[in-house]
C-alpha cells in the first residue's frame, strides 16, 4: 500500500513534480507570461502655428527647449539648452514636431529625458549661418501652460511618458517678451 521513495519517483509522480516546478518558475519570472514588455519612450510633440506672414528678415527658425528659466543673460548657455530642432521650413503655416525627430541637440534621435523644462520656444535668426549667440536669436513664440500667457509654461515629462500637445502660436506682429541678453 505504501510506496517507497524510489517507487514514487518511478511512477508518474516525478512528471507531476517537474510540471509543478516548471509552472512555478514561469509564473514567478514573467509578469505578462511570455509576452514582451512594450517599449516606453519619454519625449514630447506638438504643433507650431504661424498666424501671420513670415518677415523677409528671417533666415532660419528653430524649436528650442531650455531646462532652466532664462532670467539672466548668463542663463542662455549650451548646458541649459536641451533641445535645438533642425530648421523649420520658412514660410510654413503649421509645423508638427517631435523630440523623436532629428535635431542638432541632442545629436541622435531617441527618447528625450524625463523632467521639467522651464522654457520652450520658437526662435528665428537673421544670420546666414546657425549661431548659438543669444544676440542672434529672436523669440517669436513661447509655450504657455493651459493658455496662461503671463509667463512661459513649464513642460513636464514624467518618467516613461510621451507628452503631446506642446503647442505654440507664433504671431510675428505680436512677439512674446524677449529673454534677457538679446539686442
Amino acid at each position: 500500500m505504501f510506496c517507497t521513495l524510489k517507487q514514487w519517483i518511478q511512477k508518474d509522480h516525478l512528471w507531476k513534480l517537474s510540471y509543478h516546478i516548471l509552472l512555478s518558475l514561469v509564473t514567478i519570472s514573467c509578469d505578462q507570461g511570455i509576452e514582451p514588455k512594450p517599449l516606453e519612450s519619454s519625449g514630447f510633440s506638438g504643433t507650431i502655428t504661424f498666424v501671420t506672414q513670415w518677415p523677409d528678415s528671417v533666415k532660419r527658425s528653430f524649436l528650442v527647449v531650455f531646462e532652466n528659466p532664462l532670467l539672466e543673460p548668463d542663463d542662455f548657455t549650451i548646458e541649459n539648452l536641451k533641445f535645438l530642432s533642425r530648421e523649420i521650413p520658412l514660410g510654413m503655416q503649421m509645423h508638427n514636431f517631435s523630440s523623436l525627430d532629428s535635431a542638432y541637440i541632442p545629436p541622435a534621435p531617441g527618447p528625450f529625458p524625463s523632467g521639467s523644462y522651464a522654457y520652450v520656444a520658437v526662435v528665428q535668426q537673421s544670420t546666414e549661418v546657425l549661431s548659438l549667440a543669444r544676440k542672434d536669436w529672436f523669440v517669436s513664440g513661447v509655450y504657455y501652460t493651459f493658455g496662461d500667457t503671463t509667463k512661459p509654461g513649464t513642460m513636464v515629462i514624467p518618467d516613461s511618458t510621451f507628452v503631446e500637445n506642446i503647442n505654440i502660436r507664433v504671431d510675428f506682429n505680436n512677439p512674446p517678451p524677449q529673454p534677457p541678453g538679446g539686442e
